[in-house]
């Protein structure tokens, strides 16, 4: 960070990215967009987990400025900082053109990026738009879209203690396999926070309290016995702050007798949520094709349904 400001890498961030999004350069603007990726306006909030799904909101919203007859998008920093040495935050204005010509009212955004291989990349983007639902086909400037006083940056933030996400998400994930193997319920459900939500390849369930958890965990001690297995792991594959309280982590669970699995893996994605300093289950996606919850036995899937396809299944 020594010679460098966060304002100049965050500016230098903003003109790639413009450039790449009015030229359909998908392949620059893939390279310097970390996944998964949230992006939150006023009305809605999405985690993008996918390069398709990246390409397609990229593509929808340069559809929508050009049907505006926008020729230029140009986005000034007004005041970026570094929150750790691999992350920063910082503030922008976006200005939608046609030649010098206004197109679209200027709103404004806050960004937070994490260098990752030697690359600035974007992970986090508010802003000040109303539009309730992702892709984003006409960009709806929010009433007070222009005070990027608006979007105040958290009093706290996870990033800023150089901790590493991966860290965070096996530790969790590690007490709630010891308290699967042990048996305790309490401690199960000390780490969830209620109400939660927990999704399947088809399914999409609320979870509001322990007497709806019992069900669950019962079935996977019950999974045990009858598989002889002396314990449950969760591997954690890789995870990401995607905001400053909130991480989304991806792991596999197996039963394990010995060293040999007796059942699994099974694909997970959990989200987890920051209160105080401590982290709790606030989604949980499984790699199963029950379509019902609770459920008897747990049918391994075929894939790990996205976040945004059950932000498609949820709305309203």
């Amino acid at each position: 960070m020594v010679g460098v400001t966060a304002l100049t890498v965050y500016q230098e961030t903003l003109d790639i990215l413009s450039r790449a999004l009015m030229e359909g350069d998908w392949e620059v603007a893939q390279a310097r967009i970390k996944l998964p990726h949230l992006q939150r306006t006023q009305s809605s909030e999405i985690v993008v987990e996918t390069v398709e799904d990246l390409i397609i909101g990229l593509t929808a919203f340069r559809d929508a400025l050009v049907g505006r007859g926008a020729t230029h998008l140009v986005r000034l920093a007004t005041d970026a900082e570094f929150l750790s040495e691999n992350y920063m935050a910082g503030h922008h204005v976006t200005h939608t053109l046609n030649n010098a010509v206004p197109v679209v009212e200027s709103y404004a955004n806050r960004m937070v990026l994490l260098r990752e291989d030697g690359l600035w990349k974007v992970l986090e983007v508010e802003s000040m738009l109303d539009n309730p639902h992702w892709p984003i086909h006409i960009p709806r400037v929010h009433r007070d879209g222009a005070r990027p006083e608006a979007l105040a940056s958290p009093e706290t933030d996870a990033r800023k203690q150089s901790v590493d996400p991966l860290t965070i998400y096996q530790s969790f994930i590690d007490e709630l396999s010891e308290a699967n193997t042990e048996d305790d319920f309490d401690a199960y459900c000390s780490c969830l926070l209620f109400p939660y939500s927990s999704h399947t390849e088809s399914l999409d369930t609320i979870i509001s309290t322990p007497d709806e958890v019992r069900p669950f965990f019962d079935m996977l001690r019950r999974e045990m016995r009858d598989r002889n297995a002396d314990r449950l792991e969760r591997q954690a594959e890789r995870a990401e702050f995607i905001s400053s309280d909130l991480i989304c982590g991806y792991h596999a669970t197996d039963l394990y007798a010995g060293e040999v699995s007796v059942f699994g893996p099974i694909k997970s994605r959990m989200v987890l949520k920051r209160q105080g300093t401590t982290w709790y289950l606030k989604s949980v996606t499984n790699s199963l094709s029950n379509n019902r919850f609770p459920y008897n036995v747990p049918r391994p899937g075929k894939a790990l349904v996205t976040l945004r396809t059950i932000q498609e299944r949820t709305r309203t």
